[in-house]
């Protein structure tokens, strides 16, 4: 792995997040589908970026994949999915920071992806070892290596357009803001 969190977050934490597992189910699969949808969004927006389009659609689909992995555990709780997408303040709070050039919102999306990709990475191992609950303690488990991956592909294209010690530079900014936020932010049964 590229970079560490500046912050951890305690298990305390995800022993909480488990009392309303249904919300923490519910937001983890917004997050999957606004993943898939910033990755489609990349492309859109900066459609002679060739080099990161195929690994951009990779991505999206394993998002989906995820969403409707996490589309049946909802199923399997007795819930239906919630078609609303509730505002994420911990999003709010790292794009405080984005710069508005093109180019340089270009290179901090791509690592603000890694970033929340990591810490959606902790928090699903902290889930998978606090949950009773079999089946949902192995699949959050299993996820969280599954976004390890993500996180460096992420810094990688940042890397193929921008210098390495500019995005290196910059990264450990965002890792600064990110730890602020998230540990300025009240716990909720969210993933961020």
């Amino acid at each position: 792995m590229i970079f560490k969190l500046k912050y951890d977050t305690p298990k305390e934490w995800a022993i909480e997040a488990i009392k309303d597992i249904d919300s923490f189910l519910q937001d983890h699969a917004d997050a999957e589908r606004k993943v898939a949808n910033m990755c489609l969004s990349l492309i859109a927006k900066y459609p002679n970026k060739h080099e990161i389009i195929d690994e951009l659609i990779q991505i999206s689909v394993e998002e989906l994949m995820h969403f409707r992995q996490v589309h049946e555990l909802i199923r399997y709780r007795g819930d239906v999915l919630n078609g609303v997408f509730q505002k994420d303040p911990y999003i709010k709070g790292l794009l405080s920071i984005v710069r508005s050039d093109s180019e340089l919102l270009f290179m901090d999306r791509l690592i603000i992806a890694s970033v929340a990709e990591l810490r959606g990475s902790e928090r699903f191992k902290l889930i998978g070892e606090v949950i009773d609950d079999t089946k949902i303690s192995k699949f959050y488990l299993n996820l969280h290596k599954q976004e390890l991956e993500h996180i460096d592909s992420f810094i990688k294209m940042a890397k193929i357009y921008f210098d390495g010690e500019v995005v290196n530079k910059r990264v450990d900014e965002i890792l600064e803001q990110e730890a602020k936020v998230t540990e300025s932010l009240p716990w909720r049964s969210a993933i961020h």
